[in-house]
């Protein structure tokens, strides 16, 4: 059973309170997966948002048939799967377990019921995963910005 001290310890859920908490832990499962081990595929159904307990998580991305990119590596004390916060029912990517890790997964329909009727929880999920998908934002920009400079096309063009 997941305790309000394991939830404390993820960023997701350090600016709860100890109340919101206390509704959360009825609706938390604990999943174990093994090194190398799918948790969902680019395009599955997105079911559920997942803490990463301990271990670590990679995001990855088809960009083409045979080519995966690791968008994202999620180490123990941060969440992905923020597609169920988005109301978004597929997956824009999948995830893979790097490590054999500890999960608490929360299925969409409960997290969403719960900020529903707590706006305050909502909003402050909320307000942490604009935070989150932000950051990750600029270091996909960064990232891209850095492959289209090294693009023999461009990196022949006198610019700057």
């Amino acid at each position: 059973m997941i305790k309000k001290s394991d939830l404390k310890k993820n960023d997701f859920m350090q600016f709860l309170t100890d109340e919101m908490l206390e509704k959360i832990i009825p609706i938390t499962k604990v999943m174990e997966v093994e090194s190398r081990e799918i948790i969902f595929n680019e395009g599955d159904l997105a079911e559920h948002f997942y803490l990463v307990k301990s271990g670590q998580v990679l995001l990855e991305q088809k960009i083409s048939k045979d080519i995966l990119v690791n968008i994202s590596a999620i180490n123990a004390g941060e969440a992905f799967g923020l597609s169920v916060l988005l109301h978004r029912d597929q997956r824009a990517m999948a995830a893979i377990c790097n490590e054999a890790a500890t999960l608490i997964m929360i299925h969409r329909n409960d997290l969403l019921n719960l900020m529903e009727q707590d706006h305050t929880m909502g909003y402050l999920i909320m307000k942490y995963a604009a935070k989150v998908l932000h950051r990750r934002w600029i270091k996909r920009t960064e990232q891209f910005l850095r492959a289209l400079k090294s693009h023999p096309d461009i990196s022949a063009l006198d610019v700057m």
